[in-house]
């Protein structure tokens, strides 16, 4: 019992350092982007949205900020908390995945701060700050951004890395639709958006390029080693789960990331096959991993495994009704796929961290049981079953 509370003490300690941290980091980015601001604006009156505004002081600092705090809070973690998840896989691996997510913690910050500047712009037309005011707001903007993103790197794990996902794609993708410079892009296809050189053309590119990132990171998370060596995991032989199977998995699910960011790396508009080719691939890797999913996650349940091969048929009958039936036009299957494939993905990660939970559950457990003198009972075969 006491080795337990002293854990347990350990980990609210722990907690409670890193609130502390992450207070400390947003009253540093507090002052520094106010002075800074501060010398931007001058003696001026500043409007919320515009060129020269708090929208665009506030979210570009408050971007920078973000990834900045995010970078630095990792690698304090590593040293405080030797098991981060961020770091459980290679050096090069981990430095890539760290890229990764710092750069779209700050692409979250600038879109969220804009957009809520731009309408809290038009709810106050004509409305102007002072510069100290002004300037006071954007270091509120960065303290904020500071202190999400010291917090998110010490929590990092597969499920929040899935929502940050989710906002970061949804996020991007509006962006480039919302700031398009030709309003009839959606009568072509969703690639469309990327062959403009505009911010639309280079917001669109971006996201897809760091969103590849992004999903080759989850792959990382994932599909690594858990801290805690599941307890029950047998196979439908009965023996443990291969190795190779994480391995394959976390292949494809890299190769999925990979594609995409090729999507974004070679524009529809500059070269057509590469672009083409790498779409294409990402729908027949999905395809692969719906059918091979059982082989490749011990104890996928019925519900996941039918939520796979539903999208899938779902993704075939838009692909016939826009050809040869010409019912759909290409962007509405675009959106239908992308959609379908990323929401399946945030699922199967999910439900991976779920099953890396539970078994680290019954890890404790039992330990806590052989710590108590009390046998440790034997795993059932209707546990065995339940696992699968």
């Amino acid at each position: 019992m006491s080795t337990t509370n002293t854990r347990r003490g350990r980990i609210l300690g722990r907690a409670v350092t890193d609130e502390s941290q992450a207070l400390l980091a947003g009253a540093a980015a507090f002052v520094v982007l106010t002075l800074v601001a501060l010398l931007i604006f001058g003696g001026q009156d500043i409007p919320l949205a515009g060129r020269l505004s708090v929208a665009t002081v506030g979210a570009l600092g408050g971007a920078v900020v973000g990834a900045a705090t995010f970078a630095f809070s990792a690698f304090r973690a590593r040293q405080v908390h030797p098991d981060a998840a961020l770091f459980r896989a290679g050096r090069v691996r981990s430095l890539i995945d760290l890229f990764s997510l710092a750069l779209a913690h700050g692409i979250v910050a600038l879109l969220l701060w804009l957009g809520l500047f731009t309408l809290l712009q038009e709810s106050f037309l004509g409305a102007v700050l002072y510069p100290i005011a002004a300037a006071v707001m954007v270091g509120a903007v960065g303290s904020a951004t500071a202190y999400v993103s010291y917090l998110s790197a010490t929590r990092m794990d597969a499920y929040r890395l899935a929502t940050l996902l989710a906002v970061f794609l949804v996020g991007g993708m509006l962006a480039s639709m919302l700031t398009a410079s030709d309003p009839n892009w959606w009568q072509r296809n969703l690639s469309a958006l990327g062959a403009s050189a505009d911010a639309s053309g280079k917001a669109f590119n971006i996201t897809l390029l760091v969103a590849g990132a992004l999903v080759t990171a989850l792959a990382s998370f994932a599909t690594r080693p858990s801290a805690t060596p599941p307890v029950h995991a047998p196979t439908a032989e009965g023996s443990a789960p291969a190795a190779g199977s994480f391995s394959l998995l976390q292949g494809g699910l890299t190769l999925l990331g990979v594609l995409l960011a090729c999507v974004g790396l070679f524009p529809v508009d500059e070269l057509f096959v590469v672009h083409t080719i790498a779409a294409s691939g990402m729908v027949v890797t999905y395809a692969v991993l719906v059918i091979r999913v059982r082989r490749f996650v011990q104890g996928a349940t019925v519900e996941f495994i039918s939520l796979g091969y539903a999208f899938l048929a779902v993704i075939i009958i838009a692909a016939l009704l826009y050809f040869p039936f010409g019912y759909y036009n290409l962007t509405a299957v675009e959106l239908i796929a992308g959609l379908l494939i990323f929401t399946w993905l945030i699922v199967l990660v999910r439900t991976l961290a779920a099953h890396e939970t539970d078994d680290a559950s019954d890890g404790v457990v039992e330990r806590r049981e052989a710590a108590d003198g009390r046998p440790v009972p034997p795993s059932s075969p209707a546990d065995q079953k339940g696992s699968r």
